[in-house]
């Protein structure tokens, strides 16, 4: 099994409506499996942001009314600095996954996002969709913010204070731990039977030539 983990670079930084449209399930043909969220990715990445903020907005109009903003969503989504969200992508290369148990393959994970849950407190997730692709892909789509009371708009999008260097990889770290403990527990057990099973297949067929001993130990 091998793993890999990619956060908010090239087509992951999601600047813009239109880079969250291109991680939309149907521009890929494959099966894939909706984990959080829906198939209307922009919908709920607009939704998300009058959760997370309209409060916070609301409060800095009544003191601000000259700088009052009539929509953050729009507002961020006009700046040439900021991203409209963060992708992450998680990639698990096993060449024979298509004969693993599909329930456990998406229990794996769904054990992937409750460690980015766990790990990364201000990252709201907005969408996490698997897709069975050559490889399993999980393409996550979330809203990174942060809680500052000193500011006057005390909550507001903030990717660098909620991936730091030494986050990204302690995410990384406890993302890749969590997977291979999870593949040992869900297939390689299976693996060993199978295994197992053919070797005793192997013996009863050599068993057949008139010359075989078994070895016993």
């Amino acid at each position: 099994m091998k793993f890999s983990l990619y956060i908010g670079t090239n087509k992951y930084s999601l600047s813009t409506e239109d880079d969250i449209l291109k991680l939309s399930p149907n521009n890929f043909e494959c099966q894939h499996k909706i984990l959080i969220g829906n198939k209307d990715i922009l919908k709920s990445t607009q939704m998300s942001y009058k959760k997370l903020f309209q409060k916070s907005v609301e409060k800095y109009n009544k003191n601000n009314p000259k700088k009052e903003i009539k929509s953050y969503y729009v507002k961020i989504n006009e700046s040439l600095k900021q991203s409209l969200a963060t992708g992450i992508l998680i990639k698990i290369n096993e060449k024979n996954y298509k004969n693993l148990a599909e329930e456990k393959i998406i229990e794996l994970f769904l054990n992937q996002l409750k460690v980015i849950n766990k790990l990364l407190k201000n990252f709201y997730i907005v969408s996490a969709i698997l897709y069975f692709e050559k490889s399993l892909t999980l393409r996550i789509i979330g809203v990174p913010y942060v809680k500052d009371k000193e500011n006057e708009l005390e909550i507001r999008v903030s990717k660098s204070s909620c991936f730091t260097r030494e986050k990204v990889e302690e995410l990384r770290l406890s993302l890749q731990i969590q997977a291979n403990k999870d593949f040992l527990k869900f297939f390689v057990t299976k693996t060993k039977v199978i295994t197992a099973d053919k070797k005793k297949i192997d013996i009863r067929q050599l068993g057949l030539f008139k010359n075989y001993r078994e070895n016993r130990i």
